[in-house]
């Protein structure tokens, strides 16, 4: 089951994926095409979608259950990034949506039947200290607790 998510944005640049981005040879395309059209469109929005093809590399997305949880672990993994769609002005990101594919992991089956069930689930993206956005994870305590229980 694949879902489109819109991320809360806090005033975040399309330079705080690049270490993120990077990984992906198509990133480098992408880029040139970004920079190619701010300069000869100054002030116009440009809009643009970065598919991530599983033969490069995987980018889970973890559920966690507080802050202290490792994000990148993979013994939480419940679902895999397939897209991002930007919309920036002037390197400035103005709404990021990301589409997700949800593993047939337990994580991965609970959050796709929270959907299902048209129970609100939101995706959230993790800023380093590093001011890069290295992961993205969902996280509900309540999710835990009914799990275990």
């Amino acid at each position: 089951m694949n879902h489109n998510f819109e991320i809360e944005l806090n005033d975040c640049k399309i330079s705080n994926y690049e270490n993120l981005l990077s990984r992906y040879s198509n990133w480098k395309k992408y880029k040139r095409e970004i920079n190619l059209n701010q300069l000869l469109e100054d002030g116009k929005k440009i809009e643009f979608d970065i598919e991530f093809p599983n033969n490069q590399s995987v980018l889970y997305v973890s559920l966690i259950d507080d802050t202290n949880t490792t994000i990148s672990s993979l013994t939480n993994a419940c679902a895999v990034i397939q897209k991002m769609t930007f919309i920036i002005l002037n390197n400035d990101i103005l709404k990021l949506n990301v589409e997700v594919k949800f593993l047939t992991t337990q994580w991965g089956k609970l959050i796709s039947n929270l959907i299902k069930d048209d129970i609100d689930i939101n995706l959230y993206q993790h800023l380093n200290i590093e001011g890069q956005i290295d992961n993205f994870y969902f996280i509900d305590p309540n999710l835990i607790t009914k799990m275990v229980a």
